[in-house]
Protein backbone atom coordinates (compact mmCIF):
# COMPACT_ATOMS: atom_id res chain seq x y z
CA UNK A 1 0.00 0.00 0.00
CA UNK A 2 1.11 3.20 -1.13
CA UNK A 3 0.74 6.56 1.25
CA UNK A 4 -1.71 9.76 -0.75
CA UNK A 5 2.21 11.16 -0.58
CA UNK A 6 3.49 9.39 -3.20
CA UNK A 7 0.26 11.21 -5.24
CA UNK A 8 -0.18 14.47 -6.75
CA UNK A 9 -1.29 17.27 -4.99
CA UNK A 10 -5.08 17.46 -4.28
CA UNK A 11 -7.08 19.71 -7.01
CA UNK A 12 -7.53 22.98 -6.36
CA UNK A 13 -10.88 22.97 -5.84
CA UNK A 14 -10.23 20.33 -3.10
CA UNK A 15 -7.75 21.90 -1.21
CA UNK A 16 -9.84 25.31 -0.77
CA UNK A 17 -12.10 23.40 0.72
CA UNK A 18 -9.82 22.19 3.39
CA UNK A 19 -10.20 18.11 1.77
CA UNK A 20 -7.45 15.88 2.82
CA UNK A 21 -6.56 11.68 2.61
CA UNK A 22 -5.14 9.61 5.16
CA UNK A 23 -4.50 5.92 5.42
CA UNK A 24 -7.78 4.01 7.15
CA UNK A 25 -7.24 3.55 10.31
CA UNK A 26 -8.22 0.83 12.70
CA UNK A 27 -10.30 3.19 15.20
CA UNK A 28 -12.14 4.45 11.52
CA UNK A 29 -14.02 0.81 11.50
CA UNK A 30 -17.60 2.07 13.38
CA UNK A 31 -17.65 4.93 11.26
CA UNK A 32 -16.79 3.01 7.30
CA UNK A 33 -19.14 0.23 8.77
CA UNK A 34 -22.02 3.18 9.66
CA UNK A 35 -21.39 4.53 5.72
CA UNK A 36 -21.67 0.76 4.03
CA UNK A 37 -25.47 0.02 6.46
CA UNK A 38 -26.52 3.65 5.62
CA UNK A 39 -26.07 3.44 1.73
CA UNK A 40 -26.35 -0.44 1.00
CA UNK A 41 -28.74 -1.11 3.54
CA UNK A 42 -31.38 1.73 2.80
CA UNK A 43 -32.71 -0.68 -0.47
CA UNK A 44 -33.71 -3.39 2.15
CA UNK A 45 -35.11 -1.11 4.46
CA UNK A 46 -37.62 0.44 1.74
CA UNK A 47 -38.22 -3.06 0.39
CA UNK A 48 -39.69 -3.63 3.86
CA UNK A 49 -37.04 -5.56 6.03
CA UNK A 50 -36.78 -4.94 9.42
CA UNK A 51 -33.83 -2.98 10.33
CA UNK A 52 -32.19 -5.44 12.66
CA UNK A 53 -32.34 -7.94 9.80
CA UNK A 54 -30.57 -5.30 7.51
CA UNK A 55 -28.14 -4.20 10.36
CA UNK A 56 -27.06 -7.74 10.69
CA UNK A 57 -26.70 -8.15 6.99
CA UNK A 58 -24.92 -5.07 6.47
CA UNK A 59 -22.37 -5.85 8.99
CA UNK A 60 -21.68 -9.20 7.43
CA UNK A 61 -21.48 -7.47 4.10
CA UNK A 62 -19.01 -5.08 4.83
CA UNK A 63 -16.76 -8.19 6.78
CA UNK A 64 -17.38 -9.93 3.61
CA UNK A 65 -16.41 -6.87 1.19
CA UNK A 66 -13.28 -6.10 3.25
CA UNK A 67 -11.75 -10.12 3.36
CA UNK A 68 -12.61 -9.83 -0.45
CA UNK A 69 -10.75 -6.35 -0.75
CA UNK A 70 -7.79 -7.55 1.49
CA UNK A 71 -7.47 -11.01 -0.73
CA UNK A 72 -7.87 -9.80 -4.05
CA UNK A 73 -6.59 -6.03 -3.58
CA UNK A 74 -3.47 -6.80 -0.97
CA UNK A 75 -1.47 -3.80 -2.18
CA UNK A 76 -4.71 -1.38 -2.18
CA UNK A 77 -4.54 1.90 -1.01
CA UNK A 78 -7.35 2.44 1.95
CA UNK A 79 -7.75 5.91 2.54
CA UNK A 80 -10.15 8.09 4.47
CA UNK A 81 -11.08 11.18 2.96
CA UNK A 82 -11.76 14.38 5.19
CA UNK A 83 -13.42 17.69 4.91
CA UNK A 84 -11.31 19.64 7.78
CA UNK A 85 -10.85 17.16 10.70
CA UNK A 86 -14.31 15.51 9.33
CA UNK A 87 -14.32 12.02 7.40
CA UNK A 88 -16.27 12.35 4.56
CA UNK A 89 -15.81 9.19 2.56
CA UNK A 90 -13.59 6.08 1.79
CA UNK A 91 -11.13 5.46 -1.29
CA UNK A 92 -9.91 2.30 -2.10
CA UNK A 93 -7.65 2.53 -5.17
CA UNK A 94 -4.84 -0.25 -6.31
CA UNK A 95 -2.35 1.20 -7.85
CA UNK A 96 -0.40 -2.13 -8.02
CA UNK A 97 -0.77 -2.80 -11.77
CA UNK A 98 -0.78 -1.17 -14.87
CA UNK A 99 -4.13 -1.21 -14.71
CA UNK A 100 -5.29 1.04 -11.82
CA UNK A 101 -8.44 -0.31 -9.81
CA UNK A 102 -10.98 1.77 -7.93
CA UNK A 103 -12.54 -0.75 -5.95
CA UNK A 104 -14.94 1.65 -4.10
CA UNK A 105 -15.34 5.64 -3.58
CA UNK A 106 -18.29 6.11 -1.02
CA UNK A 107 -18.86 9.43 0.38
CA UNK A 108 -21.02 10.12 3.27
CA UNK A 109 -25.18 10.80 2.69
CA UNK A 110 -24.24 14.91 3.74
CA UNK A 111 -20.69 15.10 1.70
CA UNK A 112 -22.65 13.77 -1.36
CA UNK A 113 -23.78 16.36 -4.62
CA UNK A 114 -20.57 19.03 -3.14
CA UNK A 115 -18.26 18.27 -5.83
CA UNK A 116 -15.80 16.09 -3.65
CA UNK A 117 -16.57 12.93 -5.92
CA UNK A 118 -15.46 14.63 -9.16
CA UNK A 119 -12.05 16.34 -7.44
CA UNK A 120 -10.97 13.01 -5.93
CA UNK A 121 -11.82 11.63 -9.85
CA UNK A 122 -9.54 13.92 -11.22
CA UNK A 123 -6.93 14.07 -8.73
CA UNK A 124 -7.31 10.01 -9.18
CA UNK A 125 -7.09 10.67 -13.18
CA UNK A 126 -4.00 12.71 -12.98
CA UNK A 127 -2.10 10.62 -10.73
CA UNK A 128 -2.77 7.63 -13.25
CA UNK A 129 -1.49 10.03 -16.21
CA UNK A 130 1.37 11.09 -14.46
CA UNK A 131 2.38 6.74 -13.47
CA UNK A 132 1.39 5.87 -17.03
CA UNK A 133 -1.22 3.40 -15.80
CA UNK A 134 -2.93 1.82 -18.65
CA UNK A 135 -6.25 2.76 -17.56
CA UNK A 136 -8.51 2.94 -14.10
CA UNK A 137 -11.11 0.16 -14.45
CA UNK A 138 -14.13 0.08 -11.85
CA UNK A 139 -17.56 -1.51 -11.31
CA UNK A 140 -20.70 0.61 -10.62
CA UNK A 141 -24.24 -0.98 -8.80
CA UNK A 142 -27.04 -0.58 -12.02
CA UNK A 143 -28.86 0.92 -9.40
CA UNK A 144 -25.95 3.80 -8.29
CA UNK A 145 -27.35 6.01 -11.25
CA UNK A 146 -25.61 9.43 -9.37
CA UNK A 147 -22.34 7.56 -9.48
CA UNK A 148 -22.47 6.41 -12.98
CA UNK A 149 -22.93 9.72 -13.85
CA UNK A 150 -20.23 10.81 -11.91
CA UNK A 151 -17.95 8.15 -13.59
CA UNK A 152 -19.82 9.13 -17.29
CA UNK A 153 -18.91 12.73 -16.28
CA UNK A 154 -15.05 11.93 -15.71
CA UNK A 155 -14.79 10.25 -19.20
CA UNK A 156 -15.49 6.56 -18.14
CA UNK A 157 -16.74 4.25 -21.00
CA UNK A 158 -18.68 0.95 -20.25
CA UNK A 159 -16.91 -1.84 -20.96
CA UNK A 160 -17.89 -6.03 -20.69
CA UNK A 161 -19.06 -6.82 -17.30
CA UNK A 162 -18.40 -9.88 -15.73
CA UNK A 163 -21.09 -9.67 -13.42
CA UNK A 164 -24.99 -9.30 -13.56
CA UNK A 165 -25.21 -6.43 -10.45
CA UNK A 166 -22.70 -4.09 -12.04
CA UNK A 167 -21.85 -1.81 -14.52
CA UNK A 168 -17.73 -2.19 -15.32
CA UNK A 169 -16.27 0.70 -16.56
CA UNK A 170 -13.50 1.52 -18.04
CA UNK A 171 -10.72 5.04 -18.48
CA UNK A 172 -7.81 5.19 -20.62
CA UNK A 173 -5.83 8.25 -20.33
CA UNK A 174 -5.46 10.29 -23.22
Amino acid sequence: MKSPSDMPSLPEALLARDVAVRAIEDGDGPLLAQWHAAFRGAAFLAMGWPQDQVTAMMADQLRLQQIHVAGAYPKADRWLVLAGDVPVGQLLLDRAHADWRLIDLLLAPEARGLGLGSGLMAWIQDAAARAHAASITLDVGFDNAPAQALYRKAGFVEAPSETEIAVAMRWRPG
